[in-house]
């Protein structure tokens, strides 16, 4: 016996007598040990293939019976397998009476129509004349700040033009001039536009609720932006996030109450061909971004108030969906996502998808996205190309990837291929009535010795306590699916688990006895069967040596000679 258990042949035994040997061992443990298994196991039938009162036929009858069962089995399991993998994921109401008070306040953001402010290019085009750096009045220099609107709305081709406002912004700056700086003085003020708020039933200052923020529509007020800046770089460790304010009373004065000063009379630059202010309702995390569908728009109109009861849908995900790809459940968590960003929101994912196609095309930002990079601003000259490609911008078509092929390439569609929805987020809907507002019967406090011109109220609030709560899981987990198969196999074979301990019990036993190899009984046989002289017996007499005849009679004459 060597180390390893194997049996030492002499040397004189050939290596094709012990090959033999081993096919010959190996042979009769499988035999033992399958004969073994099919006595003691619990699967049906399996005894009568070994019970010696069977007959043959009736061993082909029930090995014909397994021919058809056995691989109905393997594909009614294989075909379930294939369904939940396809499938893997359900969403269910988790619940319809989430407390409201657990939410956060929707972003609000407040834009004007208007988008340059007819006073505040008076007074920039006064400066210009001022310093005389140009032959052209002053009205005509207000004029010419009416090319700035090309870079809100590039559907409007500049045309030919004798004198150009960025040549002549130029010569003010002394070369190098702000674009995003001047759009900003230019777009009407947050402080003539808001007159007064209310927040929670209680009187706020409008400049300590409301920022001056970027916005798809150019610079707005927003209210509960929860992000730190527009154009922060999003470092990894660096949260932009801020908290957002929650939701603490239902009701039409408990929600956000703004009274708005529609400044017709500063008209200059509207980019719709009506009067009034876009509101957009958005998730506080995310920039306001309607590709991303997760923005209300809604206009208000002079005279009127407007009344949004909002509604919110909460979808949260079981950490028991990541052991599962993205195709089949079409969302990730912000923590899959650190490496594309800091922090990771779907609408600014498609956001930053836009932007690096601007900078791939048209070699600048516009200036209302972030410019997180500090890359080139757009200016007059980008206007052709912004033009050219702006239907593609709000075209997009997100996590392509997920679709093999399906979707093909093209230059009228943005494939932005890394976008996801997230597991967890909150979905905003909104309720909307829009009525005059009244002058002689004031309903709410803001109204209070207020004269009515063009002002118009803004009311958004949260209505109904409960709130839907949607759940997404796994439909089976493992043990599920383990209990579904082992149904299946005890319909067919009377299968359970204890026939898998019995399988590994029997192979065990079976490895167990290869290892150890022939016992002395078998070494015994296999030496039997080799060939070889045939035993005799052999008497003493033989052990001699044979003489001649001629010696044998001359030592019996002397042997009687003595005598």
């Amino acid at each position: 016996m060597n180390t390893k258990g194997n049996y030492a042949y002499p040397s004189w035994v050939s290596t094709e007598s012990r090959n033999s040997t081993k096919k010959s061992h190996f042979r009769k443990t499988f035999m033992k040990y399958a004969k073994l298994y099919c006595k003691y196991t619990k699967l049906a039938g399996f005894k009568y293939f070994v019970d010696e009162e069977t007959s043959w036929f009736d061993r082909f009858l029930l090995l014909l019976a397994y021919a058809f069962t056995v691989p109905a089995l393997i594909y009614t399991i294989y075909g379930g397998y294939l369904d939940v993998m396809q499938n893997p994921c359900f969403s269910s109401v988790d619940t319809e009476y989430l407390p409201t008070q657990e939410l956060d306040f929707p972003g609000v953001s407040i834009c004007s129509i208007n988008r340059i402010s007819r006073q505040a290019a008076l007074e920039m085009a006064n400066e210009v004349f001022q310093l005389n750096i140009t032959r052209l009045s002053v009205d005509e220099i207000l004029d010419m700040f009416l090319q700035l609107g090309d870079l809100y709305d590039s559907d409007l081709m500049r045309h030919d033009r004798t004198y150009r406002i960025d040549q002549l912004l130029a010569q003010f700056y002394g070369g190098y001039y702000d674009i995003t700086a001047i759009m900003k003085r230019l777009t009407p003020d947050c402080t003539k536009l808001l007159q007064r708020c209310l927040f929670h039933n209680e009187e706020r200052t409008c400049s300590e609720i409301f920022q001056f923020r970027k916005t798809q529509d150019g610079f707005c007020c927003t209210f509960n932006y929860a992000t730190k800046g527009d154009d922060l770089l999003l470092r990894h460790g660096f949260d932009h996030k801020l908290d957002p304010l929650k939701v603490e009373y239902l009701g039409e004065d408990r929600g956000l109450v703004v009274l708005m000063d529609l400044s017709i009379n500063d008209y200059f630059y509207p980019i719709f061909p009506i009067t009034g202010c876009k509101v957009n309702i958005f998730n506080p995390h995310d920039y306001p971004d309607v590709s991303s569908g997760g923005v209300i728009e809604i206009l208000v109109s002079p005279t009127r108030q407007v009344k949004v009861a909002v509604e919110a849908i909460v979808a949260y995900s079981t950490p028991n969906i990541l052991a599962y790809s993205l195709e089949h459940r079409y969302c990730v968590f912000s923590e899959e996502m650190e490496s594309v960003r800091s922090s990771y929101t779907y609408s600014d994912c498609i956001v930053d998808c836009r932007i690096a196609d601007i900078l791939r095309l048209c070699k600048c930002v516009p200036f209302f996205l972030p410019n997180r990079e500090s890359k080139r601003v757009c200016d007059l000259d980008d206007v052709p190309c912004l033009t050219k490609h702006k239907y593609k911008w709000y075209s997009v078509v997100p996590n392509t990837d997920l679709y093999d092929g399906e979707i093909q390439e093209s230059d009228e569609v943005l494939h932005c291929k890394n976008c996801y929805p997230l597991c967890n987020d909150v979905n905003y809907n909104a309720k909307m009535s829009d009525t005059y507002l009244p002058r002689a019967q004031h309903t709410s406090k803001i109204l209070n010795g207020m004269k009515f011109e063009n002002q118009s109220v803004l009311y958004v609030y949260f209505s109904s306590f409960g709130t839907i709560k949607l759940r997404q899981d796994v439909v089976y987990r493992w043990y599920e699916l383990l209990g579904d198969a082992s149904g299946i196999g005890g319909i067919f074979l009377g299968f359970s688990l204890i026939a898998v301990v019995e399988f590994a019990y029997f192979v065990g036993l079976f490895v167990l006895e290869l290892l150890k190899g022939p016992d002395s009984s078998d070494r015994a046989k296999d030496e039997s069967g080799r060939k070889r002289a045939a035993i005799q017996t052999i008497y003493w007499g033989e052990l001699y040596p044979r003489t001649r005849p001629g010696v044998i009679a001359d030592q019996r004459d002397r042997r009687r000679d003595k005598d």
